[in-house]
């Protein structure tokens, strides 16, 4: 007789996968499953609407980031921005959708802010930093309280890369350049430079007795690399997942990072005139040192991330520490 075996475990299919394997595997997303095409074909249809209205402001915002110095860096803004909406993609394709009615409010206060930033108010700051309203309020109102969640700080992220108006950056630029001027002539007495500070002004004495008036001018005050430094630290903070008060450290050290580097830069250039050689603190050398600085710059932010994450333990962790060593 021949003895025929049974085979245990549920059955599989002609692939050789079975039952009980292919339901614990879960179906990966895509965009095609995930948004039905009626929802796709309403939010192409906003979302057109919103960049129509706003098309006027795209070429003067273009213009800032080519012919200003200032905001060369806005060309990152958005390929950042488009960043960290791929790393959160999967939650976004699983986030829960539904229409809230807050978002439309918040879309319509947007467009109330661009108008009147355009009149009477008549700053173009408020009417692009609206876009970003509007931005969100549609997020919101199409897909609800999760997804704006969710996409909240890459819609937001842009407003770094939006021009501050002339009278704000001016009166951020003046303690700066005054601040400045003080370290960097602190820092060259303490080598040996005799150097007189007055407000931004500094009077600098070679070694071979040359004497050199010297501005710390608002290009040199500092807020280029602020606002630079600033959108560096807050795409730190998010980059990886840290508690709340992590980010906020990192975030506003931004600050003290900018300040140190350009104190910094200032007094390299002023040695140069204290080494009798002013053409090496002079345009491309001075253009030179301030992109050199973004490298003590990322190190300061590598350090303070490390500090934070190796320094400073969760206490929800200990108990799962001690439950892993225990076993």
């Amino acid at each position: 007789m021949t003895e025929i075996t049974g085979q245990s475990g549920p059955p599989a299919d002609a692939c050789g996968t079975s039952l009980a394997s292919r339901i614990s595997e879960p179906a990966a997303l895509s965009f095609r499953t995930c948004v039905p095409p009626s929802a796709q074909m309403k939010f192409l249809l906003l979302a057109g609407l919103v960049i129509a209205l706003n098309f006027w402001q795209f070429r003067p915002l273009v213009n800032s980031w080519l012919h200003d110095p200032n905001w060369g860096h806005g060309f990152i803004i958005p390929l950042f921005s488009l960043y960290l909406v791929y790393q959160r993609w999967n939650e976004l394709l699983a986030a829960p959708r539904r229409v809230c009615g807050w978002g439309l409010l918040v879309l319509v206060a947007g467009l109330l802010a661009m108008v009147l930033g355009f009149h009477p108010i008549g700053t173009m700051w408020i009417c692009q930093l609206s876009m970003t309203v509007v931005a969100f309020g549609l997020v919101l109102y199409l897909t609800g309280p999760r997804m704006a969640a969710l996409t909240w700080l890459p819609i937001f992220y842009l407003a770094l890369a939006m021009p501050v108006p002339e009278m704000l950056y001016r009166r951020v630029a003046n303690p700066l350049q005054e601040l400045a001027a003080q370290a960097s002539g602190l820092l060259l007495g303490l080598f040996g430079a005799q150097i007189d500070v007055s407000a931004s002004h500094l009077t600098v004495t070679s070694l071979s007795g040359q004497v050199y008036p010297l501005d710390v001018i608002e290009a040199c005050s500092g807020v280029r690399s602020l606002l630079a430094y600033l959108a560096l630290g807050v795409a730190w903070a998010y980059l990886e997942p840290r508690p709340i008060w992590q980010r906020v450290v990192l975030v506003v050290s931004a600050v003290p990072i900018a300040i140190l580097c350009n104190v910094l830069r200032v007094t390299v250039t002023g040695w140069m005139y204290v080494i009798d050689r002013p053409e090496m603190g002079q345009e491309f050398m001075h253009w030179f040192m301030g992109m050199v600085m973004l490298g003590p710059a990322v190190l300061m932010f590598l350090l303070l991330g490390w500090l934070l994450g190796n320094l400073f333990v969760e206490e929800a962790d200990a108990p799962q520490a001690t439950k892993e060593a225990a076993s």
